[in-house]
């Protein structure tokens, strides 16, 4: 009796661990291997992934300076295809508690495409955006009604 009770104990335990483990990677693999590259510079085109690979770091900000208004290029990279023909680009104002949407742009992409490149998205003040906010922006679609992260970033406004 007292073995059986141990080994129900250790079961229980188990599955509450690996539920836990798989609660808390969720996120993570939501959006495993999902960047976005902002630049206040057009992402030209690139002859070899070498050369994108040198554009991007020489290219990337996490801070981009306007006068309430900005000008931003995106270089998404899905952490997996969408599956679908269109994905949404959204803007978070992690500024406010709880984070607020503030704006959302619908793109249209190839279900295996996993590369998006966005030059000339514009953003303003008159939109809600605010000098001086940190704003999370996020490759996603809705799934199930559930927003499913396939890519994301964080920038600062100034």
């Amino acid at each position: 009796m007292q073995r059986s009770r141990q080994s129900v104990f250790r079961l229980g335990f188990l599955a509450g661990a690996v539920v836990l483990g798989a609660v808390a990677l969720a996120p993570r693999v939501a959006h495993a291997g999902g960047r976005i590259v902002v630049s206040d510079v057009e992402f030209g085109s690139f002859g070899s992934e070498k050369e994108m690979n040198a554009a991007l770091k020489r290219q990337a900000k996490t801070t981009l300076k306007g006068d309430g208004a900005w000008n931003l290029n995106l270089m998404v990279f899905l952490g997996a295809g969408a599956g679908t023909q269109k994905i949404n680009i959204v803007y978070y104002d992690m500024s406010k508690k709880p984070p607020e949407q503030v704006s959302f742009t619908e793109v249209g992409v190839k279900a295996d495409q996993k590369i998006v490149q966005l030059n000339g998205q514009a953003i303003s003040k008159e939109m809600g955006f605010v000098k001086g906010h940190k704003y999370e922006i996020r490759a996603t679609r809705l799934v199930g009604g559930k927003e499913k992260v396939y890519a994301k970033t964080t920038i600062t406004l100034k």
